[in-house]
């Protein structure tokens, strides 16, 4: 009885996973081809590894060998395609979750990691469906497993099976490009390899399907055809490299930017998404510059440079806003405030009208800058706003070339002073309270405690908001241009105060903001550029990247959103206390005090790493300032360099090859008839050995001697009895050499005026 029920689950095994044969099983371009396509399967999860996005990494490489032999066998079989996807996600799937088991550290044994595996992916998806943000790497580093396979695998199935290379390359090219597009590090050397052998590989599958068909069709291809496709394929994608570099760009950017504006939205709103998602995923920072999207990420260093972004003509200096956030979501910031409106109706309550002309040289997307609250602009633009229609989250142009250019934005900036902002209602309105006393539910008691601990005893908001500034003004707090990225699991916030007591901007702006929501008072963060250094050849404010910014901004009742700065590299904003009397506003930036001094403001409002580096004050010229902006990238040119040398050493390999069986002295003759082709000298097929080495000689005198050299050389060989001795055979290579660099020095010259004559 037991024998039928074993051949039943065998014919049963059979027919659902047909076995490979093993005259079938082979490697699509045999073995000269295999170890080139494991290169170009392995750089996509060296890339990962490279990129230094978890610290759980090491098995990718192992995940995308299992999926190049999976996918290799089931394409030699004779498994239906949809059948075997099924086998393949299964199999891939028990891979991933076991790669990942013993990546991991929760425990000692298989099951205790496993089983820890299952705890952190459903602690993952509980907060994901909260809306708040899952701080644990472990369900990226299963995504990025799971990448890695289908990469793989799909593309080892589709050669092995149909014999089609560009899958390969397509899905694991896919995966590659978008991994250095988003890598916080330099990952151009894993592209440039994974290119190079994809040019390889491609030339050998394709040089594999010739044979097969001239098999079929009983054609015998000379000795040197792989050679001959291998130089063309090469040769043509080096030139187009060539083209992709030099060519300037053309009319169609500006539709693409149109394009852009278009999908900029969903795509800010994705990355959002993302971010919240895998919040407990960093890396080094290559980033340059800030983007101002509609999230950040706390801890993601911007490495912010000395490039000027824009310059700016103002009665004083003030801090530039581009973007206001309104959602934490225990690691990160969003703005969740898109509304798109033509006209915002400001509370005008103690403020002043405020115009700046901003001359922008690094664009940042269609975002327009602003000092406090916008109001209009010279240029189409759009308030980006919430409800309630009082205030802007941020300002965007109509029309993206229009926010790279030059604009004027006529802004309200409070003026009010402190005594005025103490006797401000507690009043909010209920959007106010709903959007901007937000909170997730991660916040960790001790922030909160802290908050009440500060403020609770304080009678009124604005000495609240004040009391809490100069806190994270004061010692132990210090600012450093370093940012440091959150440990994975803490929140950032927590872990500043607690722990770090000292790093970027946004650090101190986040705590400030979460604990005045704590207390009741509805923040929200704000970044841009502080005023920058002050030029007064040309009487403007030139800011640089490295002036980038994060600062708070408390909501005031009948008074409107009013800026506070608690990061100590800044001093705070300008702001009369009444109580004082007569001249006791404190010195700070942005304040009315500093209208008619442009030089005052300049003393007030250092970039932060002005104050870390110690300037020196000294103002940017008009020359320094164009110098610096048109600074030329020297990368494509070496890139360009380096293929040119690439180039260069396959024209030599390939010019030595072709000779590779003959002797010295006929090797010497036949180098130096093809290399006078070149030049513009080719041979008669009627003349002689000596005939052709006089008309050489005469047509290039330089070569005269060495040429005759050799030909004498070739004549004694092929036809004295006695044949040539070897110091007869070394002069014939040393006359060789000498003719070559004479003949050498032409070739540039024939090359340009071949070029000159066929772009007539």
């Amino acid at each position: 009885m037991r024998a039928p029920v074993r051949e039943s689950i065998v014919r049963a095994l059979h027919a659902l996973f047909p076995p490979v044969g093993l005259r079938r099983l082979r490697f699509r371009g045999g073995w000269f081809a295999l170890p080139i396509y494991l290169v170009v399967v392995s750089m996509y999860p060296l890339s990962l590894q490279h990129a230094d996005w978890v610290d759980i990494d090491e098995h990718f490489w192992w995940i995308a060998l299992a999926g190049v032999l999976v996918g290799t066998l089931l394409g030699n079989g004779r498994t239906r395609v949809r059948r075997s996807m099924l086998v393949g996600a299964a199999v891939g799937t028990l891979a991933i979750v076991i790669g990942t088991t013993f990546a991991s550290t929760g425990g000692v044994a298989f099951r205790e990691r496993l089983v820890h595996l299952a705890i952190l992916v459903n602690n993952w998806i509980t907060q994901v469906l909260a809306g708040e943000a899952a701080s644990d790497p472990t369900v990226f580093v299963v995504l990025l497993g799971a990448s890695v396979w289908c990469a793989t695998f799909v593309g080892s199935f589709a050669l092995a099976r149909n014999g089609r290379i560009w899958d390969a390359v397509f899905f694991n090219g896919a995966c590659l490009v978008i991994n250095v597009s988003v890598a916080l590090t330099n990952l151009y050397p894993d592209l440039i390899v994974f290119t190079l052998a994809v040019l390889v590989l491609l030339v050998r599958i394709h040089i594999v399907n010739l044979q097969e068909r001239w098999t079929t069709q009983n054609i015998v291809p000379s000795g040197e055809m792989d050679w001959r496709l291998l130089r063309g394929g090469l040769t043509w994608t080096a030139v187009l490299v060539i083209m992709a570099l030099v060519t300037p760009r053309v009319g169609a950017a500006e539709v693409l930017n149109t394009a852009w504006s278009t999908f900029e939205g969903p795509y800010h709103s994705v990355e959002a998404e993302w971010q919240r998602f895998f919040a407990g995923v960093s890396g080094p920072s290559r980033l340059r510059g800030v983007s101002f999207s509609d999230s950040i990420r706390l801890g993601q260093s911007p490495n912010l440079g000395d490039r000027v972004v824009m310059t700016v003509q103002a009665g004083t200096g003030h801090f530039w806003r581009a973007v206001a956030y309104d959602f934490y979501t225990g690691a990160s910031w969003r703005t969740t405030e898109n509304d798109k409106a033509d006209k915002i109706t400001l509370p005008t309550g103690d403020r002043e009208k405020f115009d700046a002309r901003f001359d922008i040289i690094v664009p940042h997307s269609n975002i327009l800058f602003a000092a406090n609250e916008p109001q209009k602009v010279d240029v189409p633009y759009q308030f980006y706003t919430g409800q309630d229609r009082t205030y802007s989250t941020s300002l965007h142009a109509l029309n993206r070339s229009q926010a790279a250019g030059t604009y004027t934005v006529t802004s309200f900036v409070s003026v009010a002073d402190k005594q005025t902002l103490r006797r401000a209602p507690a009043t909010y309105p209920d959007y106010i309270k709903a959007k901007f006393l937000q909170l997730p539910s991660t916040l960790p008691q001790r922030v909160k405690d802290l908050a009440h601990k500060l403020l609770d005893n304080i009678p009124n908001t604005y000495d609240r908001a004040e009391a809490l500034e100069t806190y994270l003004r004061s010692p132990p707090f210090q600012y450093s241009p370093q940012v440091k990225a959150t440990p994975p699991g803490r929140d950032p916030v927590d872990y500043f105060l607690f722990d770090l007591k000292q790093d970027f901007c946004e650090y101190f702006a986040s705590a400030m903001v979460i604990m005045l929501r704590e207390e009741g008072i509805p923040a929200r963060l704000v970044e841009g550029f502080t005023t920058g250094t002050y030029d007064a050849a040309s009487g403007e404010y030139v800011v640089r990247e490295q002036d980038a910014h994060a600062w708070v901004e408390a909501y005031f009742p009948q008074y409107g959103w009013i800026e506070f700065e608690p990061t100590p590299s800044q001093p705070p904003f300008a702001r009369v206390d009444s109580t004082l009397g007569a001249g006791g506003g404190d010195a700070g930036t942005g304040g009315s005090g500093d209208a008619g001094d442009p030089n005052a403001a300049d003393r007030v409002n250092r970039g932060e790493s002005e104050l870390d580096q110690g300037g020196d004050g000294s103002g940017f010229s008009g020359d320094s300032v164009v110098a610096v902006v048109r600074a030329i990238d020297p990368r494509p040119v070496l890139v360009l360099f380096a293929l040119l040398l690439v180039l260069l050493a396959l024209a030599v390999a390939r010019f030595n090859w072709r000779f590779r069986s003959y002797g010295p002295i006929e090797s010497a003759w036949a180098k130096t008839r093809l290399l006078a082709s070149y030049v513009g000298y080719p041979p008669h097929h009627s003349q002689t050995t000596y005939e052709f080495a006089s008309a050489l000689g005469a047509a290039l005198p330089e070569t005269a001697g060495p040429v005759q050299t050799i030909a004498e050389a070739r004549v004694r060989e092929r036809y004295s009895p006695a044949g040539v001795d070897v110091d007869t055979e070394e002069a014939a290579v040393t006359a060789w050499h000498r003719a070559a660099s004479s003949m050498l020095t032409l070739l540039p010259g024939r090359i340009l005026r071949f070029f000159t004559r066929h772009s007539r």
